[in-house]
């Protein structure tokens, strides 16, 4: 799980990590449509700044088609604003049976985002985390869920365990907090980590580059 408030380039994050993992990747994106998805991935590909990838694309619209083709086809996108949890898991069984095998890793962009009957949140935000899980087993992907933080909390300088919202930190295996990005540098703390330290406070973090205008993310050269 990839936990901050909201700028603090969770998104970015789980980008950089479908891109750049190379792996077969269903990418659930419920917070962002389609044409700015693909504006963000091509920035990161490139390496241009997003105002330039958008004036090259209004130049040539099958240039970012090109890119996209040649470097992130490993990535099946899925733009649902709001699906239910039986929309998601109807995905992930299209995903196999048009690929004939399952993904290697998934992505959903944001927890909160998916609907639910259940008129409680709390509970709800509960059995998507339980049903990340089973299909993590079922499949043998890596599951990367994105979720908030409590505004009420200050990072110092990523937001601790406690400000998950939904209270449901038993159930992922890794939680990352993220500091808002400042002076081009992005925060990452673990608050969970069942096969390594943690930190629940969010005060042990590591640095890393962030230049959101061109969407890297990259170790700090020393």
């Amino acid at each position: 799980m990839i936990a901050g408030p909201p700028g603090a380039g969770k998104s970015t994050l789980a980008l950089s990590v479908a891109v750049l993992s190379g792996v077969p990747t269903l990418y659930a994106s419920m917070d962002t449509h389609e044409a700015t998805m693909a504006l963000r991935t091509t920035a990161m590909l490139t390496g241009l700044p997003q105002m330039e990838v958008e004036n090259r694309i209004k130049q040539d619209p099958s240039w970012a088609s090109q890119v996209l083709a040649q470097k992130a086809s490993h990535i099946t996108w899925m733009f649902d604003a709001s699906p239910s949890l039986a929309d998601l898991a109807d995905e992930v069984a299209l995903y196999r049976e048009v690929n004939g095998d399952n993904m290697q890793l998934l992505v959903v962009d944001n927890m909160i985002d998916v609907t639910h009957d259940s008129g409680d949140e709390f509970s709800s935000l509960r059995s998507l985390a339980r049903e990340l899980k089973w299909w993590s087993r079922d499949t043998g992907a890596a599951v990367l869920a994105l979720h908030h933080t409590s505004e009420s909390y200050q990072g110092n300088p990523c937001p601790p365990r406690a400000a998950l919202h939904g209270k449901i930190a038993q159930i992922p295996s890794l939680i990352l907090t993220l500091a808002a990005p400042s002076d081009g540098l992005m925060a990452i703390a673990p608050v969970k980590n069942r096969y390594g330290p943690a930190d629940p406070s969010g005060q042990t973090a590591m640095w890393m580059e962030y230049t959101p205008a061109t969407m890297q993310i990259k170790d700090i050269n020393l």
